[in-house]
């Protein structure tokens, strides 16, 4: 998701973090040259964000799973209408 930063009103994408079925495997990195450009691995930043995101428990836009290892990362669902448009 390149940079992104958590917010409580005005986001880009509702998102709500679940332990299986998830449409897209997160991997959280601490280089932001490292998910700029990336739907999979994100970086989160306080300041200078690409994509606001939201943290909800219903109606999300996208469901994820975090993962720990890069290699994990990825689309479940590569159906989905976001692929491609988040980082």
């Amino acid at each position: 998701m390149a940079v992104i930063k958590e917010v409580n009103t005005f986001e880009d994408i509702k998102i709500n973090i679940i332990p299986r079925v998830a449409d897209l495997l997160v991997y959280i990195t601490d280089r932001k040259n490292k998910a700029k450009g990336k739907d999979e691995i994100w970086f989160y930043d306080t300041k200078f964000e690409d994509s606001k995101i939201k943290f909800v428990k219903n109606f999300p836009d996208l469901k994820i799973q975090y993962v720990n290892r890069a290699n994990k990362a990825g689309w479940v669902n590569k159906s989905h209408e976001l692929q491609g448009r988040i980082g």
